[in-house]
């Protein structure tokens, strides 16, 4: 090998510089870059994750106002019975508060009942019923969401 010959012009072209001064300065930046781009994506999908969450507690919060409103519905008509405070005939509305739990009431729940005359036949026997048609209607959108909570027989 003369002076004048380089090493890599005797073993071939030349190789490019894997840890060169220059190679090392164009990535000073790049773990810096790439750390930040994750911290924005990790923080969106976070974002969505707290929406999420959040959302499905407003509907579990719901779910479970008009679970306690159907419970003490139940409790009253089992109490009470079906026809209790309907009509002799026609239909009659009635509104009242009615307590569900902790502390909780549902204030204005309407009660509509109405009295249908039907035929039952049995056997070739037929008889003259009435039928009461009750209609639990209430509105309270800090407890059970947007909308009306109906519950009928």
């Amino acid at each position: 090998m003369t002076p004048s010959q380089s090493p890599s012009s005797v073993n071939g072209p030349a190789l490019p510089q894997r840890c060169g001064p220059g190679r090392r300065r164009a990535q000073r930046g790049d773990a810096l870059v790439e750390a930040m781009i994750a911290m924005v994506l990790l923080g969106v999908i976070g974002l969505g994750l707290v929406y999420a969450v959040s959302r499905a507690m407003v509907a579990q919060k719901y779910q479970k106002g008009q679970s306690l409103a159907i419970q003490g519905i139940r409790a009253d008509l089992q109490g009470a019975g079906v026809a209790q405070g309907c009509p002799a005939s026609g239909a009659a509305t009635v509104s009242s508060d009615m307590p569900i739990s902790g502390g909780l009431k549902v204030s204005g729940l309407q009660k509509t009942c109405t009295i249908t005359a039907v035929t039952v036949t049995l056997n070739g026997v037929a008889k003259a019923a009435t039928l009461p048609q009750v209609v639990y209607a209430a509105e309270a959108e800090t407890l059970f969401g947007p909308g009306t909570l109906t519950v009928r027989n």
